[in-house]
């Protein structure tokens, strides 16, 4: 082979590993910018120096979760189905995927909402008949984050009659914990609960706990509870919740997606909780947390939120210990 050639692949081979960070990610693997695609409740799990993210099916036709792969954050490769609906599921939407690693298992967390009269007798709510449709959180495992993820039982796991959605691990003593919403269509004013898993993760072993309602949080809150999740603070050890809500607009009619944020300092889901602050209010939500392989604490949400217009937009936040900030 002619010694430029060699030299010049040699030097490509050098870029590629410096721009990728070792991930085994080319950037011709890479042809979307963080702008290029719409995204609903990105959720990152950041391993091995690849940051997976993953997407709901639902919003291109697909019955099932997708994912996408960058080295960093900025740059991303085209989407790979991870989940698939079983067939004779008879789902209608696929809502909120979240990838979990926990003893060496790799556990999604995702929201099916079943097509009319698939489990829903008891779902009914006097007065409440036209919101409501069979909605719940399933838990599917796998041995890899790309897949394939099966589920751990053909349903939800919270009771089948409340209708619930955006489940999220939370493991406190080394007992995991799901958190989720019981839904305000059906409660009117949304709940946020949690409740212990079962080692398989397919049921739980205690009834769940209310840990507030919507329209606690604050003055002009609105009804509706979204998209928990929880980060441990490892300056104090204090825990904190972050989750979205239909804040009333002060200026003019209407509302703007918001996040949420409230702190446990001893640490624990029980609490006792800080009342809520207002983290982010720019018409955008549904965010978690994850940390970059250079250090930096991330928030991730979509926004606007404004269909078809959802990005994946990405802040570097701080914890103080006491609270969670978003740097200027």
């Amino acid at each position: 082979m002619n010694k430029s050639i060699v030299g010049a692949t040699a030097l490509l081979t050098v870029v590629l590993n410096a721009t990728c960070g070792f991930a085994g990610i080319t950037p011709l693997e890479t042809p979307f910018a963080r702008t290029d695609f719409r995204i609903r409740d990105p959720f990152i799990l950041a391993e091995r120096g690849v940051y997976y993210l993953y997407e709901s099916g639902s919003l291109n036709g697909v019955q099932g979760v997708c994912v996408r792969r960058s080295a960093d954050l900025e740059h991303w490769t085209g989407k790979t189905q991870v989940m698939r609906v079983a067939g004779d599921t008879p789902v209608a939407m696929v809502w909120a995927p979240e990838v979990h690693k926990h003893n060496g298992v790799y556990y999604l967390f995702v929201t099916l909402t079943l097509g009319q009269g698939a489990y829903e007798p008891a779902l009914l709510v006097a007065g409440r008949e036209k919101f409501l449709a069979p909605r719940g959180v399933w838990v599917y495992k796998a041995e890899s984050p790309t897949g394939p993820f099966t589920p751990v039982k053909n349903g939800p796991v919270p009771p089948r009659d409340w209708m619930t959605l955006d489940g999220s691990l939370y493991v406190e003593d080394g007992r995991p914990y799901m958190v989720f919403c019981h839904e305000w269509c059906q409660m009117k004013d949304g709940l946020m609960c949690y409740a212990p898993l079962a080692p398989d993760f397919a049921s739980f072993t205690a009834a769940p706990t209310v840990l507030f309602s919507a329209s606690e949080a604050m003055v002009g809150a609105g009804c509706v509870t979204d998209g928990p999740f929880l980060w441990r603070s490892e300056k104090s050890g204090a825990l904190y919740m972050i989750w979205s809500n239909a804040m009333k607009r002060t200026d003019k009619e209407g509302s703007d997606y918001c996040i949420f944020a409230r702190t446990s300092p001893g640490g624990r889901i029980a609490g006792p909780w800080s009342k809520d602050e207002l983290l982010f209010r720019k018409d955008g939500g549904h965010g978690m947390i994850f940390k970059a392989f250079d250090g930096r604490l991330m928030l991730t949400l979509h926004q606007p939120n404004v269909t078809p217009a959802e990005r994946m937009a990405l802040f570097e936040i701080e914890d103080t210990g006491a609270a969670l900030r978003i740097n200027p």
